[in-house]
């Protein structure tokens, strides 16, 4: 850094202790090394969740299979747990596929809302035949590892903040301690003690 950075304005106010001085600079400091740390560290930390959620995405995916399914019973027309997002609700009702083995199974699937009876629809089934959720997607993934590099900044940095903090409480006491130096130098001669 330029050495007009560390003694811009600083030096001249008529009432700057050198403790003033110290703390705007370690603050200066430690608030760049939060920001780098904080940067660094969660752009890491998201890397490494987005390799491990990729890889637990293929596991799924490898594990799991779709099935068309055949609906045995009506679906609700309305959900009392629906809302007004957009989000398609789906309910659970009976539904009947054919296992590898071609035998005829039967099970709850969630379907959307009002599919009717002798419709068909996809569930994902794993190696067991049991019926399960969808394989985590491109777009899971993605979220899980942004989740995770900006929780890890976020901690980072709160971390710098709380030295932060730590800095300007010590400043204080070290402010406090000098005034209370200077008054009892200074106190006896004001109030015309000796």
């Amino acid at each position: 850094m330029s050495s007009a950075i560390w003694k811009r304005g600083w030096n001249t106010h008529p009432l700057r202790r050198r403790i003033d001085v110290l703390e705007a600079r370690l603050l200066l400091l430690l608030c760049a090394a939060a920001v780098g740390c904080a940067s660094m560290i969660g752009v890491a930390h998201g890397w490494a969740a987005y390799d491990h959620q990729r890889s637990v995405a293929s596991e799924q995916r490898a594990a799991r299979h779709l099935e068309r399914a055949l609906v045995l019973r009506d679906a609700a027309r309305s959900s009392p747990w629906a809302d007004e997002s957009g989000r398609t609700e789906r309910v659970p009702v009976p539904v009947r596929w054919t296992s590898a083995s071609g035998a005829h199974v039967t099970g709850q699937a969630p379907v959307p809302l009002g599919t009717q009876r002798g419709e068909y629809t996809n569930l994902w089934l794993d190696r067991q035949g049991r019926i399960t959720s969808a394989p985590a997607g491109e777009g899971d993934v993605w979220t899980g590892a942004l989740a995770a590099g900006a929780g890890s900044a976020a901690v980072v940095a709160g971390v710098g903040a709380l030295a932060g903090l730590g800095v300007r409480r010590v400043c204080n006491r070290r402010r406090a301690a000098g005034w209370e130096a200077e008054w009892s130098r200074v106190e006896p001669q004001w109030s015309r003690r000796t």
